[in-house]
């Protein structure tokens, strides 16, 4: 994963100081130097996307909630499920096959 410095921005930034075990630290910092940024950029990085997937995630299950089809019994979902992952298993087959040919 490459990341990129975010610009500058307007709003008022806050200091965060946090205490990691050492090997935490470590692991962070190795990984900043790899990507080419910062530890603190890997935060912001971290925490925007934390952000941005739990405002998507909520507005699945509100949309979920709101959902006004009537719901698929336990037995019904199992059978869906049971016909998704065998149709899955044949299209990886058909594949393997098409490779091996």
């Amino acid at each position: 994963m490459q990341s990129t410095l975010t610009p500058p921005t307007q709003e008022t930034t806050q200091r965060l100081n946090v205490d990691l075990p050492q090997s935490q630290y470590i692991a962070l910092k190795t990984y900043a130097l790899h990507s080419n940024t910062t530890v603190s950029q890997l935060v912001r990085d971290a925490l925007q996307q934390f952000t941005s997937y739990d405002a998507w995630f909520r507005q699945r299950v509100d949309a979920a909630r709101a959902d006004q089809r009537p719901p698929i019994d336990s037995h019904d979902w199992q059978a869906i499920k049971q016909a998704k992952l065998d149709e899955q298993r044949k299209l990886a087959n058909t594949s393997k096959r098409r490779k091996a040919a």
